[in-house]
């Protein structure tokens, strides 16, 4: 297409799975202000933070989540593998099993019945949660849900704002209109509840209003935000402002996921070592009964 005399902006637009919106738009205003050179520039800037900041995301959960996995693994081998084996001891001198290891026990039974049913379970509700993020309804509640977890959630609210703010400081340094980064800016951060409230600013925006104001009243963006706005539109710095806003809570995305990883490791250590150890001393108690018994 270029050789032909289009635009390179027409020609990535012939790819939206390789060329997203925000990349189409910086390239479309760069070629009409005679500075795509300076365009590029920023976009690779802002895609090398975005990519950094979703690799810090993903650093920090990907940590429990290996645990998580792991653990379920191992319960599930030592009640359907290594239980199993001390059911019939038991029975044979007749022991007097504790509370703890009658439970355990009957884990082990479910388990050895039905382990294809928690693997259908597993399988089921991951295959509901891609469903439901697909959908615009239902993602804005699991959105909303993320961002109000106790640990997690301002986390997940911090990244969506440093993503947030830096988008929309690359389109408006870019001469991109408004209204059209407000647009795109809802569709790049991913995030339903983010993008209600960019739907009522660009509507205010319309009506002649300050961008600040619905950003003001939501609780998903602090004072902060609503504030470095403010004082971007009345000294015509609103990119400039924007950026030191992505600045900051890419930062603050930074020492999060640091402090996530250091409090999160030794939470899962001790689950992991609290699970385990619950099913060996539910087996071990009853064997040093039955050993004692036999000594006499």
């Amino acid at each position: 297409m270029l050789r032909e005399g289009n635009p390179l902006s027409a020609a990535a637009a012939k790819h939206p799975r390789i060329f997203p919106p925000l990349f189409v738009n910086m390239v479309r205003a760069g070629e009409a202000s005679g500075t795509l050179d300076e365009t590029l520039d920023r976009l690779a800037d802002h895609f090398e933070k975005m990519h950094r900041t979703r690799q810090k995301i993903a650093s920090a959960l990907a940590y429990p989540i290996a645990v998580a996995i792991i653990a379920t693994a191992v319960v599930i081998f030592l009640l359907v593998a290594v239980v199993p084996t001390f059911v019939e001891m038991f029975a044979e001198f007749h022991a007097e099993l504790p509370a703890i290891t009658k439970f355990v026990l009957k884990a082990s039974g479910v388990m050895q019945r039905y382990w294809w049913a928690v693997v259908l379970l597993f399988a089921g509700v991951y295959a509901s949660f891609v469903v439901l993020r697909r959908q615009k309804t239902t993602k804005y509640y699991l959105d909303y849900a993320a961002m109000r977890l106790p640990i997690f959630g301002k986390l997940v609210q911090k990244a969506a704002l440093a993503r947030l703010t830096r988008t929309l400081s690359s389109l408006v340094s870019s001469s991109v209109p408004i209204l059209e980064a407000l647009s795109i800016a809802g569709r790049v951060v991913d995030n339903e509840v983010i993008a209600s409230v960019l739907v009522e600013a660009r509507a205010a925006l319309e009506r002649g209003q300050s961008l600040a104001k619905p950003l003001r009243r939501h609780w998903a963006f602090p004072p902060l935000v609503a504030q470095m706005i403010t004082i971007g539109e009345q000294t015509g710095a609103l990119d400039a402002m924007l950026g030191k806003v992505a600045d900051f809570y890419e930062a603050e995305v930074d020492a999060a996921t640091d402090r996530l990883k250091s409090l999160i490791e030794p939470l899962m250590i001790v689950l992991l070592a609290g699970v385990v150890g619950t099913i060996v001393t539910s087996i071990i108690v009853p064997m040093y009964d039955i050993f004692n018994h036999i000594q006499q």
